[in-house]
């Protein structure tokens, strides 16, 4: 209605009256008062999940400039050494693995259960399965670990990661395959813990075979294939078949 009246004022139009849009126009062209934003439509940034991470070095200059590093990483929170219990990364820091690193690991994989980054100069004796099996899932050489290295083996190990350098990478498949050949298999137990036959019945377990099925397959007796899988289940303390199947299937058996 005001923009007819203004256009009509314009042309000289005798039905049209500029006085009565006078004032809604100097109100349409008046300066508006800005309306606070709501404070539900304000912009949040999202919070980063930090990485709680202890250092252990028994040298102070190290631990110092590790700890200067990370205290400005966003996504990493460093924590005193006596809050281990806290810790979602225990960073190692050794000229080797030794003896007493392993037992200083171990201690600190009883407060909790924290994932461990090495930071190391050399192999040494460095019984690598070991250490996997404490926690141990990035390896780093001393020579090549730059600050943001360091932090980036960090986080990706609070997120679930690894990180392991290919000459790791290949001294634990040697001592995977040694372990195999000298452990496992003279007691005819597969690397997931299994013996030759255990494996064979999930197998056709997982092929949908029923017992007596299994049984003429293998060539044996339904009571040795029944005891076969008791004695499997009974040790892993599985509850059914389905869950031993599934059990072969996330350690990579099947």
């Amino acid at each position: 209605m005001v923009f007819t009246d203004v256009l009509s004022a314009e042309h000289g139009d005798p039905h049209g009256d500029a006085r009565t849009c006078e004032a809604p126009v100097k109100d349409a062209l008046a300066p508006r008062a800005v309306r606070p934003a709501r404070p539900d439509s304000a912009f949040v940034v999202p919070s980063i999940s930090r990485v709680h991470l202890v250092i252990q070095a028994s040298d102070p200059l190290t631990y110092a400039g590790l700890s200067q590093h990370v205290a400005r990483r966003p996504d990493i929170e460093l924590l005193p050494t006596d809050r281990l219990a806290d810790a979602d990364v225990v960073a190692v820091v050794a000229t080797t693995v030794t003896p007493r690193v392993m037992e200083q690991m171990r201690r600190a994989a009883g407060d909790g259960d924290p994932r461990f980054v090495l930071v190391l100069e050399r192999f040494g004796d460095l019984d690598l399965l070991a250490a996997v099996e404490i926690g141990a899932v990035s390896v780093l050489w001393w020579a090549e670990a730059t600050s943001d290295r360091f932090a980036q083996a960090v986080v990706t190990a609070g997120r679930g990661g690894s990180e392991l350098p290919p000459d790791v990478q290949a001294r634990l498949v040697t001592d995977v395959a040694e372990l195999q050949r000298e452990l496992l298999a003279p007691l005819g137990l597969t690397p997931g813990g299994l013996s030759r036959r255990e494996v064979d019945v999930l197998r056709w377990i997982a092929d949908g075979r029923d017992t007596a099925e299994i049984a003429r397959k293998m060539l044996y007796s339904e009571r040795t294939v029944k005891g076969i899988l008791y004695g499997l289940m009974s040790r892993l303390h599985l509850k059914n078949r389905s869950h031993a199947v599934a059990y072969a299937l996330r350690a990579g058996i099947l």
